[in-house]
């Protein structure tokens, strides 16, 4: 479900940027941002490189990220996926009708409205977030840096499982 324009969804981006310390950069390559971390999460958490992924693999990811995210998930639990600076929804893993793009009608824009994209677990361009709604375990892609950031030791034992076969190389 899109929750844009809610309180939830500020609250939701407001914990990002408390709790896991968000930085962002819009820069490629922002020599400024050197040693920087885009993140300080107080979990155990690992980070991936995922510059050397085949195509093959690509098309893998979505299906193979979404069963990590349903195995940590006890069959009530709830996600977001957010899509930095633009659009953010609640939903289940399990449900793939739920992890679909929809359109917004809104007066405000020409045509009437906008598509609200439903991000991927490849971070094409923009930051891409996964973060269960009790914030224990999360996916956070970082596009400029080509990386996924893991946490929680749930979801980080059902990534160990599959992150050779994605192409993926753990740097921490």
């Amino acid at each position: 479900m899109l929750i844009d324009n809610t309180q939830e969804c500020d609250e939701v981006w407001d914990k990002i940027y408390a709790i896991l310390k968000f930085n962002p950069s819009c820069s490629y390559r922002d020599h400024s941002m050197i040693g920087i971390l885009p993140f300080e999460i107080n979990l155990p958490y690992s980070v991936y490189a995922i510059d050397s992924m085949t195509d093959k693999q690509l098309d893998l990811m979505d299906e193979w990220v979404r069963n990590s995210l349903v195995a940590c998930t006890d069959g009530r639990k709830e996600w977001y996926a957010l899509d930095w600076q633009h659009s953010t929804f609640r939903f289940d893993p399990q449900k793939i009708e739920e992890q679909q793009s929809v359109w917004v009608e809104d007066e405000r824009y020409f045509g009437g409205g906008y598509n609200a994209y439903f991000p991927s677990f490849y971070p094409d361009g923009d930051y891409h977030f996964f973060i269960d709604v009790d914030f224990k375990n999360g996916y956070l892609g970082h596009p400029w840096r080509q990386e996924i950031w893991i946490f929680g030791a749930k979801l980080e034992e059902e990534i160990k499982k599959i992150y050779k076969e994605l192409g993926w190389k753990r740097i921490n």
